[in-house]
């Protein structure tokens, strides 16, 4: 009996997603089961299956997948940032790059996935450089990242941030992090 190629199998997969499917064209490292993958962890994203789909996006969307789709068509850049995810120290460059792009739901999926890892230590650079950002939603989680990682040394760029700062939500959040980085440098022995 012939094996079906692999772009048969993609098809199967998308008309009939399963978990072992999801997995079994994952461990291909193949990016042109990316998209179906994508699209089930999406169509999937509660229930009894939904780890099993996040995890084969995970394995799907290694550094250089994640180059390749984020320097696609909008499409492919959207299918990209779905799979983007703060947790992992090697999507932080993508995660960045998606806050720059020029589609607003590129950016919202990253801001996304900002907001769900605010107090990820691998997001420090990442919130230093966003507190400056033209989306003041964008600011405002990177100041909540920035005050819940407490680092004091982070405190002139967080005034620098609320000085300039425009939008009231944004003041507060960059406000509460300078305050809260103070409290606990101020708890700390001497």
């Amino acid at each position: 009996m012939p094996t079906p190629d692999f772009e048969s199998r993609v098809q199967a997969f998308a008309d009939n997603p399963s978990p072992a499917a999801a997995k079994d064209l994952a461990a291909a490292h193949d990016d042109r089961a990316f998209a179906a993958l994508v699209q089930a962890m999406n169509d999937f994203m509660e229930g009894p299956d939904a780890v099993a789909y996040r995890e084969a996006v995970r394995t799907a969307a290694t550094p250089e997948v994640l180059a390749k789709w984020m320097a696609g068509d909008l499409e492919a850049r959207r299918t990209a940032a779905h799979a983007l995810s703060a947790r992992f120290a090697a999507h932080v460059p993508f995660i960045a790059r998606g806050l720059r792009d020029a589609d607003d739901q590129v950016r919202a999926v990253c801001r996304r996935a900002l907001r769900s890892w605010t107090s990820s230590p691998e997001l420090k650079d990442l919130f230093l450089e966003a507190v400056r950002h033209d989306d003041p939603r964008v600011r405002l989680l990177a100041a909540e990242g920035l005050g819940k990682l407490g680092d004091a040394a982070d405190l002139p760029a967080l005034q620098a941030a609320l000085d300039a700062e425009q939008d009231d939500r944004t003041r507060d959040r960059l406000a509460w992090a300078i305050e809260r980085i103070e409290d606990q440098a101020a708890d700390e022995p001497a």
